[in-house]
């Protein structure tokens, strides 16, 4: 199917002179704003207004291929030869044209009939909706994050947690959880009053998205508790980078609050162990790092 929409503007051309096919009139498609086109039976792009050359970079009068129709989320070849079945299409995806910015184009395809109720092809809209879909990903980004500390709040967090657990089943391969408390928090807050409460929550956020690996995720949990997920990673590693994060705590001036400090419980994800048992044994391993005296590493495996 590939060889036949992908094929190039000159066969067009020997299309429209063989076939006696033609490009509606200018004054009734060139005008519009959204891509038209049309195809016939072989799967042939046989007419098209300037919309539609301008939102794939193809010009109508270039040698260009209609290869650059298709990419991995917008496949203009596939959804063509749906409709040669006989169904309505809608289908919407990422298009990188050549030397341009990407575009999110969305496109109805239907199939067309011959006055005698035979299908003879297809017609199609493209639509470019790239600002709507950027708004809608800034969105559902703003969604998942935190407002305070613009860390993911604990459903995103949550949520990577449950993948996470999956591809470790599937690949076999451990993943740490980590489970950090900012120590003597509420004496922060009463001594020093809420704002600065929230400073020294900020501050930390950014201090541990700092120092970890951008494989990593990193979330609020709730309060002034912090979850990290970090996938590729043994018990011993989550413990190497509690502790790495325990002492650059240690290190940070946290504007008028003379120290802070935090207690961290690490476990693991491996040996098919849930979401909920994994959590449950940092959990329990943060407790007993709090019970050793705070500003401890403490793990369960």
């Amino acid at each position: 199917m590939r060889s036949r929409i992908c094929h190039t503007m000159a066969d067009q051309e020997h299309l429209h002179q063989n076939r006696d096919i033609t490009k509606p009139d200018p004054s009734s498609w060139d005008q519009l704003p959204i891509g038209l086109f049309a195809f016939d039976r072989q799967g042939y792009i046989v007419s098209y207004n300037e919309a539609f050359t301008d939102l794939l970079g193809i010009l109508p009068n270039s040698n260009l291929s209609l290869e650059r129709c298709s990419s991995s989320s917008f496949d203009l070849s596939v959804a063509i030869q749906t409709v040669l079945n006989g169904e309505t299409i809608h289908m919407s995806g990422w298009y990188n044209a050549l030397e341009r910015q990407p575009r999110f184009i969305r496109t109805t395809m239907s199939p067309s009939f011959s006055a005698d109720g035979k299908l003879d092809g297809g017609v199609g809209i493209l639509e470019d909706a790239t600002e709507q879909r950027r708004y809608e990903e800034r969105m559902e980004h703003l969604s998942s994050l935190d407002p305070l500390t613009e860390l993911y709040n604990r459903k995103k967090v949550g949520d990577i947690l449950s993948m996470t657990a999956l591809e470790t089943v599937d690949t076999r391969a451990p993943a740490a959880v980590i489970m950090l408390d900012i120590d003597y928090f509420k004496l922060v807050n009463d001594t020093f009053g809420h704002p600065t409460g929230d400073l020294v929550l900020r501050s930390i956020a950014q201090l541990l998205r700092r120092n970890i690996r951008k494989s990593d995720s990193i979330g609020r949990w709730g309060g002034e508790e912090f979850l990290i997920v970090a996938p590729q990673s043994t018990l011993a590693d989550g413990v190497q980078l509690a502790d790495k994060l325990r002492q650059k705590i240690n290190s940070e001036p946290f504007g008028p609050v003379p120290r802070v400090t935090c207690s961290f419980g690490v476990s693991s994800l491996e040996g098919g162990k849930t979401v909920e048992q994994a959590l449950q044994d940092a959990d329990e391993a943060l407790y007993v790092a709090k019970n050793l005296g705070r500003n401890q590493v403490s793990s369960k495996r």
